[in-house]
Order: structure tokens, then sequence, then C-alpha cells
């Protein structure tokens, strides 16, 4: 039950049998949860659970003790149309293409990583991945799960990626976007992400997942795409870091209350 790195949700299913009785749907859901809970129990190191967004029964878990934290998403549903967008999408998509900037899909991870350096360098932090754990998540994942778009400058130079990871051939979401720092104001992640998600309807995906919205800045960004708000769940087992990071969250309540809106 790892959540591999990088990764919004940890990668999980719910199969039921065939029905359309919503009573059978939840009674086998809430079996589920069970000897979920069971193996969760027996793994001691588990302390935490992300769902994705199509669990929205958190129930059992709660009854069995464990705390639920509600979390938030995009969502578009596929095809999907710029007129979904905001105004200022689109015009920075026009300023990207009246700059000489292209967007194309790539199999080259050499350049996924060049604009991985960007994003790292402009923040200072570490996606901690390397050009060949890149490839091996192509190589293990396949074309059709794993597909790398990239915006490349007028000469040539690759200047801006977004990754797109799917796990049942219906729906993808954004697993890493990054771009290099001097070529940002020229629309060029607009521009990447509008032929993701052009490709990926072309390729009869039914929704698209931005993968996260809790972070006000990145909420603003994400939001104008036109997708729907969605919440997840996570899980965590009670314990002494519950307690400190209820006294985080009442300190920054404090604070934000003194604060004008």
């Amino acid at each position: 039950m790892y959540l591999p790195p990088l990764n919004p949700y940890h990668p999980f299913s719910f199969y039921p049998t065939p029905t359309d009785k919503q009573y059978k749907l939840n009674r086998q859901w809430h079996e589920a949860a069970k000897a979920m809970i069971l193996e969760m129990l027996k793994a001691q190191r588990i302390t935490s659970f992300v769902f994705p967004p199509d669990i929205t029964d958190v129930r059992p878990f709660v009854w069995s003790g464990y705390i639920a934290e509600v979390k938030y998403t995009f969502i578009v549903k596929l095809p999907y149309s710029l007129d979904q967008a905001s105004t200022e999408i689109r015009a920075k998509i026009k300023k990207a293409t009246a700059a000489g900037y292209r967007s194309a899909l790539t199999q080259d991870m050499g350049e996924v990583y060049q604009c991985l350096e960007g994003t790292e360098t402009r923040q200072g932090f570490s996606h901690h991945l390397t050009r060949q754990d890149l490839e091996l998540a192509q190589s293990l994942l396949g074309d059709q799960a794993f597909r790398a778009y990239v915006c490349y400058a007028p000469d040539g130079e690759p200047v801006s990626t977004s990754v797109i990871v799917s796990l049942d051939g219906r729906r993808a979401f954004g697993w890493i976007a990054a771009s290099k720092t001097e070529h940002l104001n020229y629309g060029v992640v607009q521009q990447s992400q509008s032929l993701a998600l052009q490709d990926l309807s072309n390729l009869g995906f039914a929704e698209f997942d931005f993968a996260g919205a809790n972070i006000p800045t990145i909420a603003y960004s994400k939001t104008n795409w036109g997708g729907q708000v969605t919440p997840y769940y996570l899980i965590r087992s009670p314990g002494m870091k519950e307690i400190l990071r209820a006294g985080l969250h009442w300190l920054r309540f404090i604070r934000n209350s003194h604060q004008p809106l």
C-alpha cells in the first residue's frame, strides 16, 4: 500500500459484481472495505491511504477509528473543447503559438527531464526522478498509459512538459508538469496542457484529472480549464502525529482568523 512518489492517489480500484441494485453495491463495497481494514491493521507502518475520487464512501474506515480528511481536485470530461477554458487560458495559448512555440508528444525522456530541472532550479526542490526513472516508467506502462507532451521553443529547445498517466484506459491524471523559468510568460504550460487534453480526447479517454487543487495558487491556475471541483478522501490512523497535526491546524486557524478576508 505504498504511495508512489508524485502520485496523487494510491493505485486502487473497486470492481463490484454486475448489479444495478445500489444497496448491493453498498454492501459489496463495505465488505471490501472491511477486508482492506484488516490488511491495513496487519501492516503497522501504513499510516495513511489516499483514495481516488471515485471512492466516495469512507465510513467503514471512520467507524473503525481512522481519521478522514477531504481534499479536492479538478476533473474535466472528455472530449474536451477549449471553449470550456477561460479567456486567460485561450489568450496564453494564442501567445505561445504566435511566438513560434509548438507542442508535441515525445518519446524522449531527456527532453522531459530538462524541463523537470527547470522547475527544480526555480522552486528549489527535487522531483526525485532521474531520466532513467522516467524511461523505466515509460517502458513499464507503455505508450497508452504513459504519455509525455513537450512544448518546444522556436529554436527547438524543450521548455515545458506535461506527463500524463492512466491506469485503466478510461481515466487519466496529470503526473508531472514542469517548465523552464524564462519561457513561463509565453503560455508554454497552457499550450502543452491543451495538446494533452486534445490527444486524450482523440484516444477515447472519458475524463482527465488535474490531480490536486489544495493550494490556493495551484487551485486558481487549474480552475481556469473549466473542470468540476471534485472531492477525494485521505484516511489516517490516529496517533501522536495526529495530535501535533491538530495543534498546527489550530494555530493556522487562529492566525488566519485575525487577517482580513
